[in-house]
């Protein structure tokens, strides 16, 4: 399982600021191979199991609730351990509950909400233009599309304007540095 490397002062500030989530239990321990501390709203596989693992502390509401470095008898860890994954397994009912719950919202806004090509559709099939206006329309396109030519022509000669301009700039650039380098 892979966890993501985050430092303390994140996840506290993370904390504050979704404060929401603030009451969600953090596992903390220290990877022996990097030395990086591990934080997650999961318990780590070795978490009060016979598995060796790294120590792990165990906040709850910004206090310390566990720490896998003091000893308890075997009914109590089991008791944590199990707490702690039946915890993980509500928390992953909760979040699918909430996208089934997000998926049929979404599903409902689009429902509701037409779509431009279908609102351009209900309006051209409840006003059928007449071949007067057809043909109206037609020259104000062409119209258009003549001064697109125009314009972009025109921007063309502009470029090449500009272009002109900078070259001469720097020509004069370089001949004054050659005249400040004699």
């Amino acid at each position: 399982m892979k966890y993501q490397k985050i430092t303390v002062p994140l996840v506290l500030m993370m904390a504050i600021a979704l404060g929401e989530t603030a009451y969600a239990r953090m596992y903390q321990w220290t990877e022996p191979e990097s030395g990086s501390t591990q934080l997650s709203g999961k318990p780590p596989v070795w978490y009060r199991s016979d598995v060796v693992g790294p120590r792990v502390f165990v906040f709850e509401n910004g206090r310390l609730v566990d720490d896998t470095a003091v000893e308890v008898d075997d009914d109590v860890r089991e008791r944590m351990r199990q707490q702690a994954f039946i915890l993980v397994e509500e928390d992953r009912q909760k979040a699918s509950e909430k996208m089934v719950k997000s998926q049929e919202l979404k599903q409902k806004f689009v429902k509701e909400k037409p779509s431009k090509t279908e609102q351009a559709t209900r309006e051209t099939t409840e006003q059928e233009p007449s071949r007067e206006e057809l043909a109206a329309e037609a020259s104000i396109i062409e119209e258009h599309l003549d001064n697109e030519d125009e314009n972009q022509d025109n921007s063309e000669n502009k470029l090449d304007e500009l272009r002109t301009i900078i070259e001469e700039w720097e020509k004069a650039q370089t001949e004054s540095a050659k005249k400040a380098l004699e």
